[in-house]
């Protein structure tokens, strides 16, 4: 392939990444009734709104919801678009599977930002400070991770510093990856190229925003309290809220982190595992970063409540988009390379026992068997795809197929996530 066709290529994978997410949730917008799903906040406060949000107090009090709801649409397609961006920098590489896989992160996005919407720039930030980071350890150059650190904390204050403590460990995690004998000599002028990136950058935006930060503390109308310090979720409800979600309000009050990007992305992060291509070191560096991203999610980390009037708002400090954004990489990983061999089969079945255990607890009432069977169908269909993608035959057939199952997959798993049922089926 021509440098000039391969550039195509990337643009149309951007272009079909953007289309995908908006498709995806206005389709997800439709199905429920055109309502917009967030709440115009009283006022204003820094650290819990977006800068963006702040427009919205210029509007009559009627339009800030719908205005907010507008806005929550294009920047999580946005970020669906960035990711895909990333993703292709970092494989050297597009393939037309990145498009629908980053709808997924659109709608992961969307479903956690319904009910906090300060979330959504810091998944728009991640993608842009792990090009950063790739950036830094493959030149040593780190001009731009110090500039997305400075943005990051100077946007929102209160999201930056666990996209922080993840870039870092991002970084430990593409080092050992490397084949070969570990550069300790090296990893350390790495990781400290990284720190010395970061650090500044934090400290200046800290202290640029700290005298918003202490004028807000000490009005009236806003203070912080200590979040409570049980949280009601257990450990599998983390692993089907990957699928489902049933994300609310009680949930984040009782400390659950969204997690959410669809059903068959989980299945191809798993396929990664099961490939011949990095070596045992490196998997074993991706299933720890995962598992730690996990296990933070079950630990009681500090957050606050922050108060104005009547607008409040809980906030953990568990980010369900640094789960989604590892996933995908992972996936990503799986889809550019060989196709998995037959024994991968066993990961699309261990996806679809989760899927059966979890569906009708989940769903409740809406449940159907032949629902049941439809979503199950869909992830079966994954590998045997996966294989024929990689023959010049069934090539073009083989992804779209797969592209349209990804993109099923997200829209219903989506739907069960906001509305509790498959509103289109």
């Amino acid at each position: 392939m021509t440098a000039r066709s391969e550039e195509a290529l990337r643009r149309r994978t951007l272009q079909l990444s953007l289309l995908a997410g908006l498709g995806v949730l206005l389709a997800l917008y439709l199905a429920g009734g055109w309502r917009p799903y967030v709440n115009a906040p009283s006022g204003f406060h820094y650290g819990i709104n977006s800068p963006l949000d702040a427009l919205t107090l210029l509007l009559p009090p009627g339009w800030r919801v719908l205005t907010q709801q507008g806005l929550l649409i294009l920047r999580a397609t946005a970020a669906g678009g960035v990711m895909c961006w990333y993703l292709m920098r970092h494989f050297d590489r597009a393939d037309c599977l990145f498009a629908p896989m980053c709808a997924g992160y659109s709608a992961a996005v969307y479903t956690g930002c319904i009910i906090n919407l300060v979330w959504v720039d810091a998944a728009t930030l991640l993608p842009l400070m792990l090009d950063a980071a790739d950036r830094s350890l493959r030149t040593g150059r780190v001009r731009r991770l110090f500039v997305l650190t400075f943005f990051c904390v100077a946007v929102n204050c209160y999201t930056a510093w666990p996209l922080c403590v993840y870039c870092l460990f991002y970084m430990i995690w593409q080092f050992l990856r490397r084949p070969g004998p570990m550069d300790w000599p090296g990893f350390f002028r790495a990781m400290g190229s990284g720190v010395k990136a970061m650090l500044p950058g934090m400290a200046v935006a800290f202290l640029l925003v700290l005298p918003v930060v202490l004028s807000q503390y000490q009005s009236d109308a806003f203070h912080l309290a200590a979040s409570g310090e049980e949280f009601g979720f257990s450990p599998m409800e983390l692993i089907y809220c990957l699928f489902f979600g049933r994300y609310s309000s009680a949930c984040a009050a009782a400390g659950m982190p969204y997690l959410y990007i669809g059903s068959i992305v989980m299945m191809l992060a798993l396929l990664y595992f099961m490939s011949n291509r990095d070596s045992t070191r490196a998997k074993f560096a991706s299933a720890f970063l995962l598992v730690g991203v996990l296990a933070s999610y079950l630990f009681n980390l500090p957050g606050l409540t922050w108060q104005n009037g009547d607008d409040l708002a809980v906030f953990p400090f568990r980010y369900g988009f640094l789960l989604s954004a590892m996933l995908l990489i992972l996936a990503a990983d799986t889809v550019v390379q060989d196709p998995p061999p037959v024994s991968s089969l066993a990961a699309a079945m261990f996806v679809l026992a989760i899927y059966l255990l979890g569906y009708r607890g989940t769903v409740g009432h809406a449940a159907r068997l032949w629902r049941l069977g439809i979503g199950g169908g869909l992830y079966l269909a994954c590998c045997p795809l996966l294989r024929m993608r990689a023959l010049d035959r069934y090539r073009k057939a083989a992804g779209i197929l797969l592209a349209v199952l990804i993109l099923a997959d997200t829209i219903a798993s989506s739907c069960i996530t906001l509305y509790g049922a498959f509103l289109w089926i």
